[in-house]
């Protein structure tokens, strides 16, 4: 039998095996033991002893133990070569009512994907004796913490399997070997001297014959019947029911539609589905605003975090949102929207020793542009205008208007711009309000189609370039129209490839202050009333206050193009000299 002190046979008849234990607080190693004194043999039939979950829950952080089984393994090689074994989990959501042998692509989602960090394994050793004399079987567990995401595709009935996997890396071993001698390695006895017997030679006493009987006699490396083992996986899994214990929604109406402030009002709805039969206890609920505030409304009693829930219970929490002062929007065209993230936590009764948590974190956004105004009606019929709008905003500005006022001043320095255009999409740029020269940044583009077909868009950003030389061009004598008579009729040329050379030499070339990064953006497909997120990376390329000269969309469908200016400000700074 080939010894386990060569890397390659450490893991030549290793098994790979999950679990899922029921309770949380399991002992594993009495588990162990009870079933190998009990008379279970292989693998599967040892893990079977161990009480296991039957369904498991999406967004959940489950708790899966791997174990490696190892066949005669002596606790040198164990202490050698464990610290050098890296093991992995992959999660799949699968469909069990269709074979993965038929359709391996179509029914498998990969939800989670990981490794396990450096821990100190739990190790069961069990003794025996066989036919071949006696042996043993080490059990090797390790514990990783996954959260099962929900998956991509839509699945039937869904089930979760677990396939573990070990490499043997031993890049580690081979650094600390490469220090020494490249050629013979620590701990190795070297050849024999075969002008050993000549180092007593006075005709040679200025430098001891050495000869390597290596070199003389032929080497032939042992054949090994089998290639070395430096990666296993595992077999088979074992499909486990998975079901959403829970699903969140959240709501926006606005406060007055008559105040010139924009206040939105959200109701964030927690609903525990039916496939539970235990209480859940909803325990946790943060929202964050990033440019504004959030006031909680359900302060009642029974509507605070934690709270008892039961199957088909559906919770409504309220919250009032209010932008920031300076968010007020200057005209009848402005698009205030501002990123809203939500976190949700629970707890999960299913027995007193299992009690799994689920996580549920997304982020929305909220717009806080101004409503219309509800009392502009339809035109009545003794007065008819073809291009009379449908509506009238309600904001400050056209109160002063009304009044004889001005509308508020927009700072020179904005870190955010709104713009619509004549396709019927509502543009928001939102960027840093200082940059460092040199160091790539990125705008947040926050798209709405307020329009009532589908659309597609492609965006490029324009650079600004300076404007040419407004002096007009002036005719000069050719040096070459000295020669030709006057009497010859016919006229002077404009200028000659002499004048032409000179100018195009003089001109200076122009420096590039901004630079895109993102060369083509493309949003969509964009149904009537969705809203989508990208972002465009620039790179800055001088200090002081830059801009670019526009943001180009282009509409896929019928290559219609509108140049978008309003744009926010960039201010360069260099590190070196404000240090």
């Amino acid at each position: 039998m080939p010894s386990l002190d060569i890397p390659g046979e450490f893991l030549r008849h290793a098994v790979l095996d999950t679990v899922v234990p029921h309770a949380s607080d399991v002992d594993l190693e009495a588990a162990l033991t009870s079933a190998l004194e009990g008379g279970a043999d292989d693998l599967t039939s040892v893990l079977s002893h161990i009480p296991q979950r039957s369904v498991l829950f999406f967004d959940e952080f489950c708790t899966v133990r791997i174990v490696l089984r190892l066949s005669n393994c002596s606790p040198a090689s164990l202490k050698q070569y464990l610290p050098q074994l890296e093991v992995g989990l992959d999660a799949f959501a699968i469909d069990p009512a269709e074979t993965v042998a038929e359709n391996p692509t179509s029914t498998r989602d990969l939800i989670f994907s990981g490794a396990v960090k450096a821990q100190e394994p739990l190790v069961v050793v069990n003794e025996f004796e066989g036919d071949t004399g006696e042996g043993n079987h080490v059990y090797v567990i390790w514990s990783i913490e996954a959260f099962l995401k929900r998956p991509r595709i839509r699945i039937t009935h869904p089930s979760l399997l677990f396939i573990a996997s070990a490499n043997l890396n031993l890049a580690k071993n081979q650094q600390q070997t490469s220090r020494g001698d490249d050629y013979l390695p620590p701990l190795i006895p070297a050849s024999a001297n075969v002008f050993q017997p000549l180092s007593s030679d006075k005709s040679l006493s200025l430098k001891d014959p050495f000869l390597p009987a290596s070199r003389l006699l032929r080497v032939v490396p042992a054949q090994q019947t089998e290639d070395p083992i430096y990666h296993i996986q595992q077999r088979s899994g074992h499909p486990i029911r998975v079901v959403p214990a829970a699903s969140a929604r959240i709501r926006y109406a606005r406060l007055n539609s008559y105040s010139g402030r924009p206040t939105t009002v959200a109701s964030l709805d927690f609903e525990v589905t039916p496939f539970l039969t235990c209480d859940v206890t909803f325990d946790k609920a943060e929202l964050r605003l990033s440019d504004g505030t959030i006031e909680t409304l359900s302060d009642a009693p029974g509507l605070v975090p934690p709270i008892k829930c039961l199957p088909r219970d559906d919770i409504t929490l309220v919250y009032k949102l209010t932008p920031e002062d300076g968010q007020n929007p200057s005209s009848s065209t402005t698009v205030l929207v501002s990123f809203l993230d939500i976190s949700l936590e629970a707890v999960i009764h299913l027995s007193h020793n299992c009690n799994p948590r689920i996580l549920m974190q997304w982020r929305t956004n909220v717009d806080f542009s101004m409503p219309l105004n509800p009392t502009f009606g339809a035109p009545s019929q003794a007065l008819q205008r073809n291009n009379r709008p449908a509506s009238l905003p309600m904001n400050q500005n056209l109160n002063n208007a009304m009044a004889g006022g001005t509308g508020v001043n927009r700072s020179s320095l904005r870190d955010r711009a709104y713009s619509t255009t004549d396709l019927g999409v509502s543009i928001t740029f939102t960027g840093p309000p200082r940059v460092e020269v040199g160091k790539p940044f990125s705008w947040n583009v926050f798209i709405v189609n307020r329009s009532a077909t589908a659309r597609k868009f492609a965006m490029i950003a324009i650079p600004r370039r300076k404007r040419p030389d407004p002096r007009t061009h002036t005719a000069r004598p050719s040096s070459s129209s000295a020669s030709i008579r006057k009497e010859a009729q016919i006229a002077e040329a404009v200028t000659d490839d002499n004048i032409v050379h000179a100018l195009q030499k003089s001109v200076a070339g122009q420096e590039a202050e901004l630079v895109s990064m993102s060369t083509d953006v493309r949003a969509g497909p964009l149904l009537p009333g969705t809203c989508f997120a990208t972002e465009l990376k620039l790179l800055p390329l001088a200090v002081g206050a830059l801009r670019l000269e526009a943001v180009r969309l282009v509409d896929v469908n019928t290559n219609e193009t509108t140049d978008i200016r309003d744009l926010p400000d960039i201010l360069s700074f260099d590190r070196n000299m404000t240090a």
